[in-house]
């Protein structure tokens, strides 16, 4: 055995295996074709670039590191399970994986534009991490929001550059138009009685558009500035009129993304990626 294959069959074997029920089966699958979405993939640096490097493919050793997939094991059950899918193909030696139909990638800006118009923003999401993972909130969550709604293709948790997530969750829905429903049906004033009142685990969330959202970020950031566009300083050396940051708890390491950057599917214990 070659020094790659040994490397593979390690890395193959390093997760315990579980049972594919039909709903786990079904559960890897749909979380496999997402990744290669119209709503994923034009969007992931890591996966796009990845792809464009190998004429589409994309090995799927690789992809079973993502956070999402590390507990469909072992990986040769994935790979039986790709092979039943209608719009991702499978290499003859069952090492990679591609779309049937490649994207559009070409739209660029006008598609970005469209995903923020079917984006929503959830705030003020409660999160007790010393009872919970970052990843047992994301799949509560999921199970929370596709219950109430099932337009939803992508639920994000919002974590700043220190990778703490504070309470927002971006949600994207199939259509503008769903997003807009859900956005009218569901409260995000104490004064407007007429609306249903979106909660969660007891606790009362706002919602806004990503529009509203980006309003909103846009006028605290200017507000933090003085008009010489410095920020102003205190005699002490403080900065003024800066938000009050909440300390990081001891021990919190979770993974997470950049500041005001999407969550991506990039693996975190890949060396390449």
């Amino acid at each position: 055995m070659s020094e790659s294959e040994a490397i593979q069959t390690l890395r193959r074997n390093s997760f315990a295996p579980i049972e594919f029920t039909e709903d786990v089966s079904k559960q890897c699958l749909k979380q496999l074709e997402f990744y290669f979405s119209e709503f994923n993939f034009p969007y992931d640096r890591f996966l796009r670039t990845t792809a464009e490097k190998n004429d589409g493919w994309v090995p799927i050793s690789t992809i079973a590191t993502f956070n999402r997939m590390k507990k469909f094991r072992p990986i040769e059950k994935v790979v039986e399970i790709l092979r039943g899918s209608k719009i991702l193909q499978v290499s003859e030696d069952g090492e990679n994986v591609k779309r049937i139909v490649p994207l559009d990638l070409t739209k660029g800006k006008e598609s970005r534009i469209e995903k923020e118009k079917r984006t929503l923003v959830i705030m003020e999401v409660p999160f007790d991490h010393e009872r919970l993972s970052i990843a047992q909130l994301q799949e509560n969550l999921e199970a929370f929001f596709h219950k109430i709604n099932d337009n939803i293709v992508q639920i994000r948790l919002k974590r700043d550059n220190r990778k703490r997530f504070h309470g927002n969750v971006f949600i994207e829905f199939n259509s503008e138009t769903a997003a807009n429903e859900f956005l009218s049906t569901y409260c995000d004033s104490e004064d407007d009685q007429s609306k249903e009142i979106l909660s969660f685990e007891g606790k009362k969330l706002t919602v806004f558009s990503k529009k509203q959202y980006d309003l909103q970020r846009e006028a605290t950031r200017s507000k933090n500035f003085s008009g010489s566009g410095q920020r102003s300083r205190s005699f002490t050396g403080h900065r003024k009129n800066m938000p009050k940051l909440t300390p990081p708890a001891a021990g919190e390491e979770e993974s997470a993304i950049a500041d005001d950057e999407e969550e991506e599917t990039k693996p975190t214990e890949v060396k390449k990626d």
